[in-house]
């Protein structure tokens, strides 16, 4: 699990993440589980979920390097001080 901490200005209402792999070197695919977002808007913490269980790997899968991956989840969540980018 890789776990990214970035301090940004507000992104309003995330619905969409575009996430690739830029294929250089040997063995550089990778299998993403999921990508969790987790952020503090206004008083309210909020979680939001994009699942993709797929590799981006040209020689695994389907062979995409790039994946959109649409929200399925928005949830309330304990306070956080920055956006929490979680990859699985």
């Amino acid at each position: 699990m890789d776990i990214f901490c970035i301090k940004a200005v507000s992104l309003g209402d995330l619905e969409k993440v575009l996430i690739s792999c830029d294929g250089a070197g040997p063995g550089n695919g990778w299998f993403l589980d999921k990508i969790v977002i987790k952020y503090k808007e206004g008083k309210e913490a909020q979680e939001v979920v994009f699942p993709c269980y797929r590799w981006l790997d040209e020689h695994q899968d389907d062979g995409k390097t790039e994946r959109e991956l649409t929200a399925n989840s928005k949830y309330f969540v304990k306070e956080y001080s920055c956006y929490n980018n979680i990859v699985y």
